[in-house]
């Protein structure tokens, strides 16, 4: 499989015209709102991805199109799924040919959705444009990553963000519990190209072939996503800040 990196992380977050993060940690940059399912979001540019904090202005909207083949499987449906308990729902992989991806996925048996024509538009009224391609197995404990492909060109993309990213901090991992662990796993690895780096009675950690970024499957009572660990290369000491329903893990450099 091709090329893929974490690109961001979605959080629920009810009213987030209100929200800052504790001691404006992550500074929040003004996204815009995505029509389609009637969300809006602000986001935090770290050194290796971002963290999109997003939250439902029409919800009449985003009820509506979970109900069709691609709203349930889209970013936000989780939030409907949850009945809006606020968290992390899913996080997006970066890919440079969403098109030969669906390609590559298809011929592997499995179910995609998309490519999807994707934009939102900010107070200016500049429009930022990228394309979604979804897993469609429905068979899964923990809903799973989706992919992403922007349409601008990806050194004009990373020239543009440069003087917003907070290069501190580094996504180092995603940690989440699943009911049926192994059951996951066989999916992520099927669906991803994912390696198994370590594993023990609890806890499976996968790794994508070109990201260094891993991913923490423990047991747990309920399945979702439950943390992320983020590099610090600012602070001396660990510190854990826990978030609307996600705990956001700080570690020293």
């Amino acid at each position: 499989m091709q090329y893929l990196k974490l690109d961001h992380i979605i959080h629920y977050i009810h009213q987030l015209e209100n929200f800052k993060f504790p001691g404006h940690l992550l500074t929040l940059n003004q996204g815009g709102q995505h029509e389609r399912f009637g969300t809006f979001n602000r986001l935090a540019y770290l050194e290796n991805a971002y963290v999109e904090l997003l939250d439902v202005y029409k919800p009449e909207v985003l009820q509506k199109i979970v109900k069709s083949d691609e709203g349930r499987v889209s970013f936000p449906s989780k939030i409907v799924q949850d009945q809006y308990s606020q968290g992390m729902k899913t996080l997006a992989l970066s890919t440079a040919d969403i098109n030969q991806l669906k390609e590559d996925l298809e011929e592997k048996g499995i179910d995609v959705i998309g490519p999807i024509e994707m934009h939102r538009e900010n107070i200016k009224g500049d429009k930022t444009s990228w394309k979604l391609l979804y897993i469609a197995d429905p068979d899964y404990r923990v809903k799973p990553p989706f992919f992403i492909q922007w349409d601008e060109n990806e050194q004009k993309r990373n020239e543009k963000l440069e003087a917003l990213r907070q290069k501190e901090f580094m996504i180092k991992s995603i940690n989440l519990h699943s009911t049926e662990r192994a059951h996951t796993v066989k999916k992520w690895q099927h669906w991803f190209d994912m390696d198994i780096v370590s594993e023990d009675e609890k806890v499976t950690i996968l790794k994508l072939k070109h990201d260094d970024l891993i991913f923490k499957i423990s047991d747990g009572p309920n399945s979702g996503y439950k943390s992320i660990t983020i590099k610090d290369s600012k602070t001396i000491s660990p510190y854990t800040l826990i978030i609307r329903g996600l705990s956001y893990i700080f570690e020293a450099d």
